[in-house]
Parts: C-alpha cells; structure tokens; sequence
C-alpha cells in the first residue's frame, strides 16, 4: 500500500490521458512521418483508440512507475551486497497492474522471446497471488491484459520517439521505431483471433 499522503494515490492513468497517448502516435508515428491512416480508416481510428483506452482504465490497477524499463533502474553498491534502484520516478501514479511489466518485458531497448516473457508473467501472478494455482483462465487473462496493454504503451512510444526528434532535435531514439512498431504486431497478433477491436486495429495498421 501506499504511505498515507503519497502523490501518487492523487494521480491516475485515466481514459483522457491514455486517450491522449495513443492519439500521439497517431501524430507523430504517422502524420508527421508521412504515412496517414487512409481517410476511411480514420473513424474506424477513433473509435478503436476511444474503446482501447477504456479498456486500459479500466483494468485491475495499482502503482505504477510509468517508465519501469531497463534504462531506469541501476545496480548501485549495498553494504552487504549490491542492490536494485529505480530513477525517474516523477511520473508516477495509479494505472494499469501489468502497465510497468509491459514497459519492463517489452522494452524497446530489449528483446526477449515470448517464453521468456510469460515465464516471468507467471512469477507476477505467484507473486501476487491473483489467483490460487493460477487457472488457466486466470492465466489468459493475464496475458491478454499484457497484450493489451502492449499495444497502447508500444504505440505511444513510437509516436514519442518521433517526437523527441522533430521537437526536440534528438534522433537517437529514431532506431527503436521499427522494433517497437513490432512488439505491437506481436500483441495484436495474439489478440485478433479472438478480440475484434484489435483484429481491425491491426488490419487498420497494415494498411
């Protein structure tokens, strides 16, 4: 639990911000890069991005740090052995239960394979004990949770790196579009035989 009068219980990972974010990369992933949704496709857009960040917001939620991904967090010396720290933690709020894991296990500096990847999303639900022995059922929920989350925090992230470059003027980031771009596939991939949102999402981004 948080420490009573901690910041981040007055801060949430809401419908507009999510909202927000995947309108982003909608503005900087593919307006500003030349490649628009064709003019048919944009209210299929809006009303998938409407649907998808409702879903998001309304998950199971808990803290989230927000940036949860290897650059931030450091192996600094302990007194007995060394330890794990987390920096840039200032945007931290409530979100999302597996938002951190999607930002960790689907970094875009990173790349582990899927059984790597539902391995460790096993450890979580052991670790937080979602369910007892961890059902089938409850094991797909998870992972669909993941997948979901996946293609909203990936999307953003590309349509930021973008932005950190023609704002910004810092194109170092601009590599990682592409394999961000495909850890998004990945997820709708999985989610598509059984989620039509995302099986026209994915179409949608074909295109």
């Amino acid at each position: 639990s948080l420490p009573e009068g901690c910041v981040v219980a007055s801060r949430t990972f809401d419908f507009d911000l999510l909202r927000w974010e995947i309108e982003h990369f909608k503005e900087w992933g593919l307006d500003a890069r030349d490649k628009p949704l064709a003019p048919d496709d944009v209210a299929k857009w809006n009303r998938i991005a409407d649907r998808l960040a409702r879903r998001v917001a309304d998950l199971p939620s808990g803290f989230v740090h927000r940036d949860y991904q290897s650059r931030n967090i450091m192996v600094v010396p302990g007194r007995h052995e060394p330890r794990l720290v987390w920096i840039d933690f200032q945007d931290a709020l409530l979100g999302p239960r597996v938002y951190d894991l999607v930002a960790l296990l689907n970094d875009s500096y990173q790349e582990f394979d899927r059984a790597f990847v539902e391995a460790r999303l096993t450890d979580y639900a052991d670790a937080a004990a979602l369910s007892r022995g961890f059902s089938k059922e409850s094991r797909t929920r998870l992972l669909d949770e993941f997948d979901l989350v996946t293609v909203q925090r990936k999307l953003k992230d590309a349509g930021r790196f973008v932005f950190i470059d023609r704002q910004k003027g810092n194109p170092s980031f601009l590599k990682f579009v592409t394999p961000t771009i495909k850890k998004v596939g990945g997820a709708l991939a999985r989610l598509a035989p059984h989620d039509p949102d995302m099986a026209e999402l994915r179409e949608i981004l074909k295109r």
